[in-house]
């Protein structure tokens, strides 16, 4: 899978952007806010219809522009399609080929997408709700679908939300708040036994390659490894209904739903120990690269071809033993890659490389 040609404009601070970049690795170098994490936004929303920065893709309109467009041309299986995106402030436009995508999800699939942020080297020490974030990313790489029941479930859940905070005003009559929450809980426990369920899997899916990558990195005897952290992840729809049952005075008291799939955590374990608490800037860092290693492993399993790797200078928060493995790795594991750095010779790349340059939101080569 690669993209043969990139278009953008209106994008932030990005200049109109028309882009034949090469089969392998290309590298864009700039300081720091001249717009190289905007074109990876770019490239990420264009195939997956959000953002990895932001909640609200109009965000990523340029300011004073009425709208943005992002379009790209990618080969899969000898198979040439083209994805076009048009943000709107109170919306999106999807072709495919040239065509409304009806249903969405024949948008997705085709073109996959992995992205690697600085960020991502924090969440061992992080919030839980950036570790599920992380997680669902990753989860909806694997399972397109998987992004619907998600949405499907944060409505159900504000929802259930609202009833609780009616009850709690009183502006509810005891009965009817009854009779809804048991509605919601019925919807939550389906929906939400489904995301736990798809994202357990594929962690378990990952623990392996993980473990394996970490050793290669590390050249230690040390042990990482990771673990779903869910009380509704096996359970049976029946049993999450009664949990929500007996929970309701607490979240009543809270006004907010206190079980599901939304108070989850992903966790990271050094020799099983939690690795947040535990371990050194310096593994955690490791573990996180691990991570992306194994991800990018499962992911080329599951869809028959490596997805494309963004990576987000990430080079500049490595010490330079593990960012050679990240490059050592990259030259004989990866498909196509966009690079981004503010020194082009953190990149431990010589062959199948393009270098460009971006300055004030233009792009040369």
């Amino acid at each position: 899978m690669r993209i043969q040609v990139l278009t953008a404009e209106n994008v932030r601070n990005l200049r109109p952007v028309h882009l034949e970049p090469r089969e392998r690795f290309n590298v864009f170098v700039g300081d720091n806010g001249q717009g190289k994490t905007n074109l990876l936004e770019a490239i990420y929303a264009a195939a997956a219809l959000r953002s990895f920065r932001t909640s609200k893709l109009a965000d990523m309109i340029a300011f004073g522009a009425p709208e943005a467009r992002i379009g790209a041309r990618v080969v899969k299986d000898e198979l040439t399609r083209v994805y076009e995106v048009t943000l709107g402030p109170t919306g999106r436009r999807v072709l495919l080929d040239g065509k409304a995508a009806r249903p969405l999800a024949r948008y997705f699939g085709g073109f996959n997408v992995v992205v690697f942020t600085p960020e991502d080297l924090a969440l061992p020490r992080g919030s839980p709700s950036d570790r599920r974030r992380f997680l669902d990313r990753a989860v909806f790489n694997q399972s397109p679908d998987y992004l619907a029941r998600v949405q499907d479930y944060e409505k159900v859940l504000k929802q259930r939300n609202a009833i609780l905070k009616m009850a709690a005003q009183g502006t509810m009559g005891s009965a009817r708040v009854e009779e809804m929450l048991s509605i919601y809980d019925a919807q939550l426990a389906d929906l939400g036994l489904a995301i736990a369920s798809a994202r357990f899997r594929l962690v378990e899916e990952l623990r392996i390659e993980l473990a394996q990558a970490f050793s290669a990195i590390t050249h230690s005897e040390r042990q990482a490894s990771t673990r779903y952290v869910s009380k509704v992840a096996g359970a049976s729809v029946e049993q999450v209904i009664a949990w929500h049952r007996e929970g309701r005075a607490k979240d009543l008291a809270t006004q907010s739903t206190q079980l599901g799939p939304h108070r989850d955590d992903l966790a990271f374990e050094l020799d099983e120990r939690e690795a947040g608490l535990f371990a050194s800037q310096g593994q955690l860092r490791a573990i996180m690269l691990a991570w992306k290693t194994a991800e990018l492993a499962v992911l080329a399993r599951t869809h028959g071809d490596l997805p494309i790797l963004l990576l987000d200078d990430v080079s500049s928060e490595l010490d330079p033993a593990r960012n050679a493995y990240l490059f050592e790795h990259l030259a004989t594991q990866a498909g196509q890659c966009f690079i981004t750095t503010t020194h082009g010779g953190h990149v431990l790349l010589s062959r199948d490389r393009a270098d460009y340059r971006i300055q004030n939101g233009q792009i040369s080569s």
